[in-house]
Parts: structure tokens; C-alpha cells; sequence
């Protein structure tokens, strides 16, 4: 199986961000498992890539950072609202 040129699997990373950022927004909890591992595969990959094949690996990257920077703090909001959720919870149960 021939894997996508570089710039083309940084991309796929960015649109399956894209797709974990819109189902947080959505309420729904989603699986990284396993994302960690391919950036670094990617990227490392791109550290050994021609010089004529940088800026546009270089672009794809920032592309890629944006959306995981984006993606943390949708994490962190859906996170502080789940406990917001669960302290006004605790204190109706208290109030009763």
C-alpha cells in the first residue's frame, strides 16, 4: 500500500482534528487514541524531506498545530462545563 505524499497525510491529520473538534462542539466525547503516535510519525517524516518539499510541508504543519491549539481548548471547555455541570448538581442535591 503507497502512502499519500507528506503535505497530503498533515492534511488528513488537520481534517480528522477538524472532525474531533466538531463533534466536542456537538457534546460528544471523542477517541485521540493513537493521534499522538501519527503526528510524531508524520512529522518526523518530514524532517528528512527535500528541500523543495518544506514550505509546503512547513504550511501543513502550522495548519495541522492551529487545529490541535483549537482542538485543546475546546477539550478544556467541554471539560470546565462537565464540571460546572456536576458542582451545580452537588449543590441542588444539597439544597433538597
Amino acid at each position: 500500500m503507497t502512502m499519500p505524499p507528506l503535505e497530503e497525510q498533515f492534511r488528513e491529520l488537520s481534517r480528522a482534528v477538524e472532525r474531533s473538534r466538531a463533534a466536542v462542539a456537538a457534546g460528544d466525547c471523542v477517541n485521540l487514541e493513537g493521534l499522538d503516535a501519527e503526528i510524531a510519525r508524520v512529522t518526523e517524516l518530514a524532517r528528512s524531506a527535500p528541500a523543495p518539499q518544506r514550505a509546503a510541508l512547513l504550511a501543513a504543519l502550522r495548519a495541522l498545530l492551529g487545529e490541535l491549539d483549537g482542538l485543546a481548548v475546546d477539550l478544556q471547555r467541554q471539560h470546565d462545563a462537565a464540571l460546572a455541570r456536576q458542582a451545580a448538581s452537588a449543590y441542588a442535591r444539597d439544597q433538597a
